[in-house]
């Protein structure tokens, strides 16, 4: 897949993402975004090739940032290779900005080889939030329940984000 087609999926991705979105929740997306790489394992393994243990090692040093679309393309698109599957949810929907994470393969594919039909690689996912974080406002739940509930766990994705921090 060329960067041009991948970047056209991925905003065809992100637009369907935001209408499944608003029909189970009750926030206000911002048509700005930044997304959030986040590999399926940050562990490098024998079955990853050279080229994707490049691609996985770059990827890391990015874990927790936010990243613009064009970084986005520049990351994920490598020699017309994409990761295999990308599932695509909103994490967070800030009053500035809508944060969206992209858990993806780390095996990279040509476009004949990728999961999902319809906008692939991308998988448009919206994570519903169990029974005990859940709060509906008119049969609509927070899309912020996951960064909330990350934000209490020592090893979420803020709590990484401030240690990063607290490092530089």
């Amino acid at each position: 897949m060329d960067k041009i087609k991948f970047r056209h999926h991925l905003d065809q991705a992100t637009n369907l993402l935001f209408e499944f979105t608003k029909t189970l929740c009750y926030n206000d997306l911002q048509d700005d975004c930044r997304y959030i790489i986040t590999p399926n394992s940050r562990t490098v393994d024998e079955h990853l090739n050279k080229k994707e243990t490049v691609v996985l090692k770059t990827w890391n040093q990015y874990e927790g940032k936010l990243l613009t679309a064009d970084q986005i393309i520049d990351l994920l698109h490598y020699d017309n290779k994409v990761p295999m599957w990308i599932d695509m949810t909103i994490y967070e929907a800030r009053p500035d900005v809508t944060v969206i994470d992209l858990f993806c393969s780390r095996r990279l594919r040509d476009e004949t080889e990728l999961m999902h039909p319809g906008v692939p690689p991308f998988h448009i996912q919206v994570a519903i939030p169990p029974d005990n974080l859940k709060i509906e406002v008119d049969g609509r739940f927070d899309i912020n329940w996951k960064k909330k509930h990350d934000k209490q766990k020592p090893n979420g994705i803020l709590n990484r984000l401030k240690r990063l921090i607290k490092k530089n």
